[in-house]
């Protein structure tokens, strides 16, 4: 993989809206404007939308081509931002394989009724009636021990203020939010 060699990967997994994106997006924009970083952000859905990943599903070899290609999309930043449910131990270590001590996993998590509240409001539903055998959430298994984990039912502001004191942190840098 061709990176750069400060780069720094935040991985946010859970199960469907749960919180990644907007957290993710929020991260972003705090890098960009407080610390100057030179960051990407990739969102799993998004990226099945325009292209990165639009030949792909949720079946297991899917599952680990989305894993390759966002870990090798990510670490072309000095800061990568990857949303994505990343359901089992073997995922979150295939994740850890390709990005070694660069990667921080943060598990992003919100009881089911709010997620299922919340993707009601999406255009393209993450949940399905009858989802497929292969839908990530099926064989979703929460990380046995991720470097942050953030419950979204607390304020946004709440939220946000620990996961950029602990990106500041893996950075290097003092500063919090």
């Amino acid at each position: 993989m061709n990176q750069p060699q400060s780069s720094t990967v935040f991985w946010l997994l859970g199960l469907p809206a749960s919180g990644k994106t907007t957290l993710g997006r929020h991260l972003l924009d705090h890098l960009r404007t407080e610390h100057g970083a030179d960051c990407g952000l990739y969102d799993a859905d998004e990226q099945r939308a325009t292209g990165v990943l639009q030949d792909l599903g949720w079946s297991p070899s899917d599952r680990i081509a989305t894993i390759h290609a966002l870990a090798h999309a990510a670490s072309r930043h000095q800061v990568g931002i990857v949303t994505l449910v990343t359901s089992t131990e073997a995922e979150r270590q295939l994740a850890a394989d390709l990005l070694g001590e660069r990667l921080h996993l943060i598990h992003v998590h919100a009881p089911e009724p709010l997620r299922h509240a919340r993707d009601a409001l999406r255009t393209n539903r993450a949940y399905r009636t009858n989802p497929a055998p292969d839908a990530p959430e099926l064989s979703w298994s929460a990380p046995d021990q991720p470097a942050l984990s953030l419950d979204t039912t607390a304020p946004l502001s709440t939220t946000m203020g620990a996961l950029c004191a602990f990106a500041a942190t893996a950075l290097g840098n003092d500063a919090g939010p």
